[in-house]
């Protein structure tokens, strides 16, 4: 009998591995929006001193129209309050302006500028470069001669004047062709933003398709092959149900091997003596009871045994083996004086004479009839104990079969209203997507992302039902700490989970079926007792392990769970729990009554050779 149920650990690997690139294509989306965070504000912080840079190049034509102006209402005879106003003017214009002018060229940190100047610009300010130093120098000239003197007559300045009159129109060319180059490279700067901004959207959508093409559809592949792994699983049942005949004779074949039988066997005794050639020469008074030939006198060894099979074969056979040198050792099935089956264990010794040939044969053997009859009367007597066995392994074998049509209804389900739902809702938002609207693409790229968490969050889930990974990783405190977190979202009542310390890890098969015990008694307080609060107690030390499970709901008549074994009626939920507990040598205790709600307590010893993980 082949039955090939496959094992949980590869979908869950797989469904790990998965649960991998989900966390690098949420890494990829985040690298390309954190990129894109960095380049715009490094672009908006570029703006920025941009537009410094025009407003302080468009003041330095203003101040420098103020010097001219200045010094043009420098005149003789004016007061000293006039002349002491006006050079205050022009030291104040002048210093601003070539502090500015500086601060263009090479950078200023307390007028936010830059001083990173594009190779034209730096050619455009060595364009003005001279007009600029002859009209600074002027004006220091003449403001320095009105520190020395304020009635300083015009002849003494008239020189400067002219020289800052002279110069002040090629310094507004240059200055109109700069600001002009800044205007232009600012304009180029936004450009460059803009398709930057197409780029990230392109990539968004790139990454996008990706984990559509490389996760979400393997995903939805590996759930559909999971579905198919139980309807295998299923019919991999069913075939379990057509093999109980075989099962039927390949357990009675191994009790019969494995039963015990305390009739005592007797010691071997001498039978009859024969020659080398099998012919007896003396019948004992211990076997004469046994034949109908008391002498058994020129007869061979096999006529003594009447009704066996084959007698001549196996003469030959114990000829055979007496002149090879060995003993001939087995059992003989005959029929006595009485007609009655009768089986003998027997030894044939071949005995030497002094030249080492075989001079006679001597024949030992003891009575086992009493001994057969009571393993067949053994046999009969515990035919109904085999019954039993097969009884309750068909209702097994049903169990397992409306176990697994639930979980395939339960994961279709799953797959049908969620996840699919949930994909063709992400095909139909990426299709319509417009890269022209750079706004309402920025914004269905935000709805797509958001989409693409809740389908991350809904295959989680679907995975975590299947098996939680988290309990092959880190193991069953961590898991039923997940699982309860997680269901606690799902439902109005409220689940606390009480724990203490870190305990050891335990081999995974035990752990995977404590897990599934008390997770069917979590599921069935809440589908069930109305309770407001589920309480979930793990206590351990180090020789057990005890986990409770507690409401004060409508509880029920315990009375149902006693005939688990052979009534279907009291639900399979029961029957896995009880037995998930046998295979782990643990101990199941379920206490409850209508209206006092319902406690479930499950022990199960660490130090126990049970626990030791199959190799």
């Amino acid at each position: 009998m082949d039955l090939k149920f496959n094992p949980e650990h590869k979908p869950t690997l797989k469904f790990s591995r998965l649960g991998t690139w989900y966390i690098l294509a949420l890494s990829a989306i985040a690298i390309v929006s954190v990129v894109g965070q960095v380049l715009v504000q490094q672009h908006l912080r570029d703006q920025f001193s941009d537009s410094q840079v025009v407003n302080v190049a468009g003041r330095q034509r203003m101040l420098s129209q103020k010097i001219s102006k200045t010094v043009l209402f420098l005149k003789d005879g004016q007061s000293l309050e006039k002349r002491s106003a006006i050079r205050e003017d022009l030291w104040r214009a002048t210093q601003l302006w070539k502090l500015s002018q500086e601060g263009l060229q090479n950078g200023n940190d307390s007028l936010h500028l830059p001083g990173h100047n594009s190779a034209t610009v730096i050619a455009l300010f060595s364009e003005i470069s001279d007009p600029f130093l002859n009209i600074h120098k002027s004006a220091e000239r003449i403001v320095a001669q009105l520190k020395k003197d304020l009635q300083a007559p015009m002849p003494l300045l008239d020189a400067d004047v002219q020289t800052i009159l002279q110069h002040e129109g090629r310094f507004l060319m240059g200055m109109d062709a700069l600001v002009r180059q800044y205007a232009k490279e600012a304009n180029e700067k936004i450009d460059s933003l803009r398709r930057m901004e197409y780029l990230l959207l392109f990539i968004s959508l790139f990454v996008i398709t990706l984990e559509v093409v490389f996760i979400f559809r393997p995903t939805a592949i590996q759930v559909s092959r999971t579905v198919n792994k139980l309807r295998a699983s299923e019919k991999n049942s069913r075939k379990l149900l057509t093999e109980v005949g075989a099962l039927y004779a390949s357990l009675e074949k191994s009790y019969e091997q494995l039963s015990v039988i305390n009739k005592p066997v007797e010691n071997p005794r001498l039978f009859a003596k024969a020659d080398k050639g099998g012919n007896v020469t003396f019948v004992s008074e211990a076997f004469a009871p046994l034949t109908e030939h008391h002498d058994g006198k020129g007869m061979r060894i096999a006529e003594l045994f009447s009704g066996m099979v084959l007698p001549d074969d196996w003469m030959d056979e114990v000829v055979e083996t007496v002149a090879d040198g060995n003993a001939w050792q087995g059992e003989l099935r005959f029929l006595d004086t009485t007609k009655k089956e009768c089986w003998v264990s027997l030894i044939i010794q071949p005995v030497y004479d002094a030249q080492g040939d075989v001079d006679e044969l001597l024949v030992l053997g003891s009575n086992m009839t009493e001994r057969k009859l009571a393993e067949q009367n053994m046999n009969r007597k515990n035919r109904a104990e085999i019954e039993k066995m097969i009884n309750q392994q068909k209702f097994r074998s049903v169990l397992i079969l409306e176990g697994q049509e639930e979980e395939r209804k339960r994961i279709a389900m799953d797959i049908h209203d969620g996840i699919g739902q949930m994909l063709t809702s992400l095909k139909y938002q990426i299709e319509s997507i417009d890269v022209k609207e750079s706004k309402n693409a920025s914004q269905k790229i935000s709805e797509v992302d958001h989409l693409i968490k809740d389908v991350i969050k809904e295959v989680r889930r679907v995975t975590f039902n299947l098996k939680p990974t988290v309990l092959g990783d880190y193991g069953l405190q961590a898991a039923l700490k997940v699982f309860i977190h997680e269901i606690a979202k799902l439902t109005d009542i409220r689940l606390v989970y009480k724990t203490a310390g870190e305990m050891e890890r335990l081999p995974q098969k035990i752990e995977n079926n404590i897990f599934r015990i008390i997770q069917e008694a979590i599921n069935n307080a809440i589908k069930y007792s109305g309770a407001d609060a589920i309480e979930v107690v793990l206590q351990h030390n180090d020789s057990q392990l005890l986990i409770v499970v507690k409401d004060e709901g409508r509880g029920f008549d315990a009375k149902i769970v006693e005939a688990r074994s052979v009534n279907i009626e009291s639900g399979r939920g029961f029957f896995n729990m009880y037995e998930r507990t046998e295979y782990v040598n643990g101990k199941l205790d379920i206490q409850s009554a209508p209206g006092q709600g319902t406690t479930v307590a499950l022990t199960v010893p660490i130090r126990n050779p049970v626990l030791v993980e199959e190799a």
